[in-house]
């Protein structure tokens, strides 16, 4: 089985098999893609792609989001930074994404955001990385030892042109004043958030809590805004506040921890309800949504498919332009995935993963 570890507790030897893995995976040409796209690329295309999918039969308009802004956020997420997952270990066996604990900030700046791990952060005016394997291009004279000389033309991180979102083909960080980060108080609140409302499922208010923020009980009784995952995107900035949030791989951590967090409080509802099963703790696919009174979307329900994960299913589209379509990746030729088969980290794939 799988480990995620905290991103501050990794050794040496961990963090840099991570970092080769991910400088591997932005070199590797993807599979009959167009010159020039790596296969990390192609997880960065999908994430913007996913956020326009057309199901079969559904009309032109309004395209759905099957990844974000409703219940199936953090299944997709579950399944999308898995498959990243794999592409690294085939690129370094062994290796895992590790998670960044949005509650140790002195940790993550002390051994997460520095130049010998993933870059300094940058306040104002998103600019590019000037430290770190991650900057483009490297100077040969500051390349690690584990650099990839077998790969041609590894000099650097760069973000395909098609996929800068107006940042740059450069990694770009920079962020205003936000409210981070959360305190350990305030997540410890999260992870035990069960809301009790006549016809609406608890995870419908823990899945929001998660992707949007919640107002925490903090001393003295008074209120006040915790934030969470999508306060992390902005708090980093530059690419990873836009469509194509995955090009900075600081991504893949905060989603680690997004699907950590989910995981503790699956573990926390399946020991409060005896004899219950994982499906249990996540909303009967007919039961519409209690703030809109909206049906679940298509992709966002228990049982169904998650795009791009429908096997050979004829007849999903994603409404984005010919030359964004052309970097997706091709799951055709595997089996499809539904919300209820990722329920269970452990049990999820062969291999399955759980968090240390």
């Amino acid at each position: 089985m799988d480990i995620r570890r905290n991103a501050v507790d990794l050794t040496s030897q961990e963090r840099d098999r991570f970092l080769e893995a991910v400088i591997r995976l932005k070199h590797r040409p993807a599979p009959a893609g167009p010159a020039g796209v790596s296969v990390y690329d192609q997880f960065v295309a999908l994430h913007s792609a996913v956020m326009t999918v057309l199901p079969p039969g559904s009309p032109p308009n309004p395209p759905v989001n099957y990844a974000h802004w409703n219940i199936g956020f953090c299944a997709w997420h579950r399944q999308y930074v898995r498959q990243f997952e794999k592409a690294l270990q085939a690129e370094v066996p062994g290796v895992t994404v590790p998670y960044w604990d949005w509650t140790d900030h002195t940790g993550a700046l002390d051994r997460l955001f520095t130049g010998g791990f993933l870059g300094s952060l940058h306040s104002g005016t998103p600019a590019p990385l000037t430290d770190s394997v991650l900057r483009s291009p490297v100077p040969p004279a500051e390349r690690p030892a584990w650099w990839p000389t077998d790969i041609p033309g590894a000099k650097g991180f760069p973000i395909h042109p098609l996929l800068a979102e107006g940042f740059g083909t450069r990694l770009a960080r920079g962020r205003g004043a936000l409210t981070w980060p959360p305190g350990t108080a305030q997540i410890a609140q999260l992870e035990q958030l069960v809301r009790q409302q006549p016809g609406a499922h608890p995870f419908w208010f823990f899945w929001a809590a998660l992707e949007e923020g919640f107002m925490a009980q903090a001393a003295g009784g008074s209120q006040v805004f915790a934030p969470t995952h999508n306060t992390g995107h902005n708090f980093i900035g530059g690419h990873m506040s836009g469509a194509f949030s995955p090009n900075d791989p600081v991504f893949w951590l905060h989603h680690a921890n997004v699907d950590r967090l989910w995981a503790t409080w699956q573990t926390r509802r399946l020991a409060a309800v005896p004899g219950s099963k994982p499906k249990d703790h996540y909303p009967p696919p007919q039961q519409p949504s209690p703030s809109t009174g909206k049906p679940q979307p298509p992709g966002h329900g228990l049982n169904d498919r998650m795009w791009p994960w429908v096997g050979a299913t004829p007849g999903y589209e994603t409404a984005q332009p010919p030359q964004l379509k052309a970097l997706l990746p091709d799951f055709s030729g595997d089996d499809a995935v539904t919300v209820l088969d990722v329920l269970d980290t452990q049990t999820m794939d062969a291999a399955g993963y759980r968090y240390a």
